[in-house]
């Protein structure tokens, strides 16, 4: 067996048939009860030094609702759009539901919070990435809300 030098397609090894760790699977959006077969969207997570990834929520659809919006530094992160599979172990009698046939719509790497899109995926749309802007440092905070006179703060401006 060859290992692929390809990160991308050794992830999406990885995360073919991942279990979506759930008995009954619902959409963590609107909460419709999801069934073999159907098309979903699954956000993927693997922290920095975790070999495995973990399946965070699925959503209904194929990518009918809003994706993540915020990613973390430190953290591998994707958005795929797949279907719901059964996997069945006939020594315990159980069944686990897995994603199948997952393709990448959004990914981060661990080396940055901004996402990567990719332009092939099956989404009419980008992800929405709220403007994420850097903390008020405390000496310009204490400036634009200090009064001349040394009083309290204008009423209405806390």
């Amino acid at each position: 067996m060859t290992r692929s030098n390809d990160p991308q397609a050794a992830d999406l090894a990885q995360l073919a048939r991942i279990s979506l760790d759930t008995n009954h699977p619902i959409c963590q959006v609107c909460g419709q009860p999801l069934h073999e077969g159907d098309d979903i969207t699954a956000y993927a997570y693997r922290a920095a030094g975790e070999h495995a990834y973990a399946i965070g929520y699925i959503m209904c659809g194929s990518d009918i609702h809003e994706h993540p919006t915020v990613f973390t530094r430190g953290v591998r992160e994707y958005v795929l759009t797949g279907h719901i599979g059964t996997c069945s172990n006939t020594r315990t009698q159980s069944t686990t539901f897995v994603l199948l046939d997952p393709t990448p719509v959004v990914t981060s790497p661990t080396t940055t919070a901004e996402p990567h899109v990719y332009p092939d995926a099956p989404t009419p749309r980008n992800p929405t990435q709220p403007t994420q802007q850097e903390p008020t440092p405390l000496l310009t905070a204490v400036r634009e809300h200090a009064r001349s006179d040394g009083g309290c703060p204008r009423e209405g401006s806390e």
